[in-house]
């Protein structure tokens, strides 16, 4: 540009200066690589004021036992865990998750309590894991969380026949689900130390109970609860005893931002709320819920994949003999289903 001649906007090439003539702000695009540096800013900049805690039922660090009896860490394979990816590798926080194994009781025992710096190269967090009685962990996942919450998200219970909330279901909430949450909330506070802030970052269906736990110890805490399967309409929730709905809907109006996949799901919690506890109001057109004195944000956030990596797995000599596998079958039907890619 040659000297003496601003280098405002108004000298822009016009692939840069946007639609500057009908009075609208400069637009200049910016790359992936661009937004992914402002992101990492962003990010150091909130966890270096506030310590970040994550929950959730898998996590990012799990140990196996060797023959000989050694502690393996392994890289845990939750689709939390996946959509967190970028967080994992680049910043240092704590994941708070249940003991999958034997190897995570004992590598929890061995840490005295506290929490277990990943040895993974590609990992800077640090992981704290909840131990409860196996029978506990039984009813919590394998009769609650599974059968019954799974299956009525995704709407998918024959309502005439199923499901059958009988004493085995009030037990498993009583006795599992409840009692799991709680200690969750217990570990999450633990880990805030005393640190009026913590931002408390809680996921899916396994723990709805922990955002009103933490807030009754935590009162400060900032509670983002992300929840990664459908939220049906209340017609769906209403197969549900009105205790555990009620509950569930209380628990998560603690939280300070509720996140969902998609607007329809966000609308669909609105709507619960409004319907299933006393004295909640839904805005509609501010997307929040006002409920014992306490404002809730509802979202739309869905989970993003990683697309470089997608793209290198469907690029990769595996990718290319499955789909060959698959073209065996042109000539029928083939339904291909892929969880982990959905966007």
């Amino acid at each position: 540009m040659p000297s003496g001649k601003s280098q405002g906007p108004n000298n822009l090439p016009d692939r840069a200066r946007g639609n500057l003539g009908s009075g609208q702000d400069m637009q200049i695009p910016i790359t992936v690589d661009q937004r992914r540096q402002q992101l990492s800013e962003l990010c150091t900049n909130i966890l270096q004021q506030r310590p970040l805690i994550v929950a959730s039922n898998r996590g990012p660090l799990e140990y196996h036992l060797s023959p000989e009896g050694k502690l393996q860490p392994r890289r845990g394979s939750g689709a939390i865990v996946t959509a967190l990816s970028s967080l994992i590798q680049n910043f240092e926080f704590t994941w708070v998750a249940n003991a999958m194994g034997e190897g995570d009781r004992r590598a929890q025992q061995e840490a005295d309590g506290g929490r277990i710096l990943s040895p993974l190269p590609t990992q800077k967090v640090s992981a704290r894991y909840v131990i409860t009685p196996r029978r506990m962990y039984h009813k919590f996942y394998n009769i609650f969380c599974n059968p019954l919450l799974w299956f009525l998200q995704h709407s998918m219970w024959s309502s005439a026949y199923t499901p059958n909330i009988d004493s085995t279901v009030h037990d498993a909430w009583a006795t599992g689900y409840t009692p799991v949450n709680q200690a969750f909330a217990d570990a999450i506070v633990a880990e805030a130390d005393g640190r009026p802030a913590p931002i408390v970052m809680v996921n899916d269906y396994h723990l709805y109970l922990v955002p009103s736990m933490v807030r009754k110890q935590v009162p400060g805490a900032i509670i983002y609860h992300n929840i990664h399967i459908p939220w049906p309409s209340m017609r769906i929730w209403q197969l549900l005893p009105i205790s555990i709905r009620t509950e569930i809907c209380e628990s998560l109006c603690a939280s300070d931002i509720v996140a969902f996949q998609s607007q329809w799901d966000a609308r669909s919690f609105q709507e619960c709320c409004e319907a299933f506890i006393p004295g909640a109001h839904s805005n509609y057109a501010e997307n929040i819920i006002e409920f014992n004195g306490h404002t809730t944000l509802v979202r739309a956030h869905p989970s993003s994949i990683d697309v470089e990596e997608v793209r290198a797995i469907a690029d990769s000599q595996r990718a290319q003999e499955y789909l060959r596998h698959v073209g065996e079958f042109t000539a029928k039907h083939t339904i291909v289903r892929v969880d982990r890619a959905e966007p």
